[in-house]
């Protein structure tokens, strides 16, 4: 089963028999069964019939949109997940400052982890690479040894903010100087850089919402992350520690190896975004992103609960049986790690 992600502006989804057809101009233009269809990301102006929307939710499968910059609007799901004890257990959980306070720093602590991981890995197998990337790695070992140290929340998100800093410094240096690259910033993504990575950001989002969803918890209720309407709080916490594996790095290659060309954004300046990934950019990031998330990686529970190789998409959702397993009393919760 497989993500399909629908692009085309201006089509609609619709039913045939047991598949899914979206068409355009009263022209079929992809045609997909339903059986091979684990979930939908709409991106754009793509409309969604009535029957379609009942078959979807008959067979468990959820529409995520996304505005036609890539950001997040909502998700169409079917009825929640009967685990109510857990979902009780996390709103407890919650509530207690101490305990939520150590969740947020593995969180933390798991992202910048990776982050060193990420820049090391670059810095060792690239002939070329900068010694900044290399120094910016070392520099996140203190920023990872004040992570338990602190004592609120506040100054938790300022030590993570100071590292992530460092960090973007460090990916900076690993992505040619043609990008215009300076440092990371998000609303709105002012170059072409910032806006794959946010794009990027948004479909992992998608993915661990199915996870966190799947293991029966409330989305919008995290621990890292503040509550505010409509935000998938949770799903954020939880994909702090993946997006410098499964974004960053991939942006890095892309640039690099062509994937995704300068030419592929147009520059709007007076436009509320100030550039735009092409649809065709679009698909073919897409498709890198996908690619990603199938190649496998070595997780501690990934075999019956023994060390063994999955996919990344599987390691989201054993991730999220972690969280599970903490929440109601368990062992902490470990973040998943990269070398």
């Amino acid at each position: 089963m497989d993500t399909l992600y629908v692009t085309e502006q201006g089509s609609e989804i619709g039913c045939d028999g047991e598949r899914l057809a979206v068409r355009r101009d009263n022209a079929i233009i992809a045609s997909i069964p339903l059986i091979k269809i684990e979930d939908i990301v709409i991106i754009g102006n793509v409309g969604l019939s009535t029957p379609a929307i009942k078959r979807m939710l008959d067979n468990g499968i959820n529409v995520t949109f996304l505005t036609v910059h890539g950001r997040y609007q909502g998700r169409l799901v079917g009825s929640v997940s009967a685990h109510a004890a857990l979902r009780a257990a996390q709103y407890r959980r919650a509530d207690d400052r101490a305990w939520s306070l150590r969740l947020a720093q593995r969180f933390v602590e798991g992202k910048l982890r990776n982050c060193r991981a990420l820049l090391r890995r670059f810095a060792r197998n690239r002939a070329d690479a900068p010694a900044e990337a290399g120094q910016a790695a070392d520099d996140l070992d203190r920023f990872i040894d004040r992570v338990p140290r602190t004592t609120t929340l506040n100054a938790l998100m300022g030590v993570e903010g100071s590292a992530t800093a460092r960090y973007f410094a460090g990916v900076r240096a690993l992505i040619g100087a043609e990008w215009r690259f300076e440092a990371r910033i998000r609303r709105p993504p002012p170059d072409r850089v910032n806006a794959l990575l946010s794009f990027g950001y948004t479909l992992l989002v998608h993915k661990m919402l199915g996870a966190v969803e799947a293991a029966g918890f409330d989305p919008y209720l995290g621990y890292l992350h503040h509550i505010d309407y409509g935000r998938p709080s949770l799903a954020l916490d939880l994909i702090e520690e993946f997006r410098p594996i499964l974004v960053d790095s991939l942006v890095i290659r892309c640039c690099n190896d062509g994937r995704i060309a300068f030419d592929d954004f147009t520059e709007t300046p007076d436009g509320d975004y100030p550039v735009l990934l092409s649809d065709d950019g679009k698909r073919r990031f897409v498709a890198a992103f996908e690619e990603r998330m199938r190649t496998e990686a070595t997780h501690p529970d990934g075999a019956d609960g023994r060390p063994g190789k999955v996919s990344y998409l599987r390691c989201l959702a054993l991730q999220a049986r972690r969280l599970a397993r903490a929440v109601q009393g368990g062992a902490d919760y470990e973040p998943f790690a990269v070398r």
